[in-house]
């Protein structure tokens, strides 16, 4: 294993019991992966798309008909079941399996394009996760 991914290993076992500060860290760096992935213009492009939806369930039926994952409504957010078979991170596969931490990381990547889409500032919550033990990556956007 290269060094910065022993590194990342140990960042990681560390923050299983993340503190805030921890959290805020992690989310930070998925807000600025977001950032380098160019994502603004897409989700802006979606939200000019869905500038007739005016309730979460206008959004819900909006993005199900246009995403390629199972988008439901729940009672305080959406909920994104991305169907997929492994964590969508790109260094979730070199990592330790107990790597759970780094959800938080996808928190702040979807809190920061979901935020773009609302026009607003959102709240994300990992409700499921590979890295947490979970069968898929279940992600609730408060709303």
């Amino acid at each position: 294993m290269e060094h910065c991914e022993v590194w990342l290993n140990d960042f990681l076992a560390a923050a299983k019991e993340p503190s805030p500060d921890v959290v805020k860290l992690l989310r930070s760096c998925g807000e600025k992966c977001a950032a380098r992935q160019n994502l603004s213009a897409y989700f802006e492009g979606l939200r000019r798309e869905a500038s007739g939806c005016k309730t979460r369930a206008d959004h819900a039926a909006f993005l199900k008909a246009y995403m390629s994952v199972d988008v439901s409504e729940a009672e305080d957010g959406i909920l994104l079941r991305l169907g997929k078979t492994k964590c969508s991170c790109p260094m979730a596969d070199k990592l330790a399996k107990d790597a759970g931490a780094l959800c938080n990381c996808t928190c702040g990547h979807e809190m920061a394009t979901w935020s773009i889409y609302f026009g607003r500032p959102v709240e994300v919550v990992i409700v499921e996760s590979f890295l947490r033990g979970g069968k898929d990556c279940v992600i609730k956007i408060v709303v």
